[in-house]
């Protein structure tokens, strides 16, 4: 391991980039060079791009009717409103589930149709369709069952539906099975056969696209009066609150959708986020970094500590009191939460002290609660860099989430030992799994084995991976200011430009709050008064010891960071790293 990183003790890895090329798109775009080189290096590197990257419009959105099954799924709700018909919703328990529920159901509800939400209680049920959820939905009266980020997975359960009378039309985004469920239609992008062009939407983007692809049906049909027809932007809150919880990759579509959906988080009048809002004390200028750290976890406290069935009322209802109430019912399960995930946390590092290293942490406990283990999965990964999966037991069963590191797919990983698993489902980085109790110690041997394979061929040792190198005059000059706010929203598959800052001057070094680091740098040499003697400021939160070193001698890791305050915006710089030159 590299011993020249200060902070984080990992070696830095640059891109390769094109200078000349950069230059000839900065010229071309008529942008500044360092966001030129920024976006070069991330794949967007031609004028089109940068355009639409910097100002991506709803235009731009895929075609819905791309998406396999679609005609056959929009006939038959279209059948639906003439016939005044009952349908179901059933969705899942995260955010990404309760949004896409709250979405398809308002937009039907807005049809004239009675909807009937279904949400499953994640630890009675489980997640996806379930026999008995089922039978009772078509005791109900509902003859089209309509699923919302699950159902690819539940064949068996598809099929029951259709014996109970009810037509079924699968909206999912998770990898589909080798057997598709034998449903009317159904909606995933990820399809081998489905030519819609954009692969990595959430849930709430498949539904979305049901919804858009609706409304141009009833629309051609002449449905509504003239000034009447539903304007779907009133749903782009709820795409980019599902969108950017469910880690997917801000690019494309989903940048499209989050990008004008934080436009209307901005100025909403949705009850149940006006109220989140002001729980979250956010008011204007919404990014997708407040949705995944303030707004996003009250929301997932629901079905991780209660029943998720508090989130979906939250979204969906009209009534001010109700939704604060259900807000503030939210913020003391997320309380709760976070405190279950320090027990839960704590408990399986004491557990891996105890092990030697391996290629993946497989671990147990009947104490766990099974709404939280997925985050503390995450945060193993995050310090291991390795797989792991955690498992609540529960009896005789054992239920499941893992998490893995870029480099390893999770999901080809678990095919490869599903023997040993009576279901399971997600994606690359993620999933989900259930089998019996005492297979648990069977399937971590065959886990790891898999894993070591993997890790033969791959390397996936962490590195800090560093976008290019800026000159501090670069960042102080204010064209970069004026275009940074364009590149938002940074999230999953996206992240923040991480810059390599070298040839510095340090005009003042100090210790603010809580032992944090704060410095204001200026440009070394030229320049030296207006904005450039100004400087710029960086904050290195729990640094304050680094306070002392020999800053001539190094280079920063930092981000820019949009900086709001009393209403007056600058970027600043957020320290991520420090190594000797």
């Amino acid at each position: 391991m590299t011993m020249n990183s200060v902070i984080l003790e990992l070696p830095w890895d640059f891109a390769s980039i094109n200078m000349s090329a950069v230059e000839e798109l900065a010229g071309k775009s008529g942008i500044p060079g360092i966001i030129a080189k920024f976006l070069y290096q991330r794949g967007i590197n031609t004028p089109e791009a940068v355009a639409q990257h910097l100002s991506p419009s709803l235009k731009s959105l895929s075609d819905p009717w791309k998406m396999m099954d679609m005609d056959r799924a929009v006939d038959r709700l279209v059948r639906a409103v003439a016939q005044k018909e009952q349908v179901a919703v059933f969705g899942d328990y995260d955010v990404d589930g309760v949004t896409s529920a709250a979405l398809v159901s308002g937009f039907l509800e807005g049809l004239g149709l009675k909807v009937t939400v279904y949400i499953p209680h994640r630890e009675n049920e489980g997640y996806g369709l379930n026999a008995e959820a089922l039978r009772n939905l078509a005791s109900r009266g509902c003859r089209l069952l309509i699923t919302v980020d699950c159902g690819i997975s539940d064949s068996e359960a598809v099929a029951l539906a259709g014996e109970l009378g009810m037509d079924v039309i699968v909206t999912d985004h998770h990898e589909p099975p080798d057997t598709l469920p034998e449903a009317l239609a159904v909606l995933n992008p990820k399809r081998p056969d489905c030519p819609f062009p954009f692969k990595e939407l959430a849930g709430v983007g498949v539904a979305f696209n049901l919804v858009r692809a609706l409304r141009h049906r009833l629309y051609g049909l002449g449905h509504w009066k003239a000034g009447q027809v539903p304007n779907l932007k009133e749903y782009l809150d709820l795409a980019a609150l599902g969108t950017v919880a469910d880690l997917v990759p801000l690019l494309g579509d989903n940048r499209i959708l989050v990008r004008a959906g934080l436009e209307v988080l901005d100025g909403c009048n949705r009850p149940g986020i006006k109220a989140l809002k002001a729980l979250c004390s956010l008011d204007s200028g919404i990014t997708s970094t407040d949705i995944a750290f303030r707004v996003a976890p009250r929301i997932n406290a629901a079905g991780r500590m209660a029943h998720a069935d508090k989130a979906y009322r939250l979204l969906a209802t009209d009534d001010d009191a109700e939704a604060n109430r259900l807000a503030n019912e939210l913020h003391l399960l997320n309380q709760e939460r976070q405190a279950e995930e320090k027990n839960i946390l704590n408990e399986a590092l004491d557990k891996i002290r105890c092990l030697e290293k391996r290629s993946a942490y497989v671990l147990s406990s009947p104490e766990w609660k099974r709404g939280v283990i997925g985050i503390v999965a995450s945060r193993l990964v995050e310090q291991f860099h390795r797989p792991v999966i955690l498992f609540a037991l529960d009896g005789d069963e054992a239920h499941g989430s893992g998490r893995s590191p870029e480099g390893l797919n999770l999901y080809e990983s678990l095919c490869a030992c599903s023997g040993h698993l009576s279901s399971f489902g997600g994606h690359r980085a993620a999933a989900g799994m259930h089998l019996p109790s005492d297979s648990v110690e069977g399937f971590s041997e065959a886990f790891q084995k898999v894993v070591a394979s993997v890790l033969e061929h791959n390397d996936i040792n962490p590195r800090l991976m560093v976008d290019c190198t800026a000159c501090i005059e670069e960042l102080i000059d204010p064209g970069f200011s004026r275009f940074y706010e364009h590149l938002e929203p940074f999230g999953a598959g996206y992240p923040s430009p991480l810059f390599a800052v070298r040839d510095f001057s340090v005009r003042r070094s100090t210790v603010v709050g809580n032992g944090h680091l704060k410095l204001t740098l200026t440009p070394r040499t030229g320049l030296q008064n207006g904005y450039m003697k100004r400087g710029m400021d960086l904050v290195g939160w729990g640094h304050g010891d680094k306070a002392g070193l020999p800053w001539e001698e190094l280079e920063l890791a930092c981000m820019p960071c949009l900086n709001i305050w009393q209403g007056q915006k600058r970027i600043e710089l957020r320290l991520k790293d420090i190594r000797y030159r």
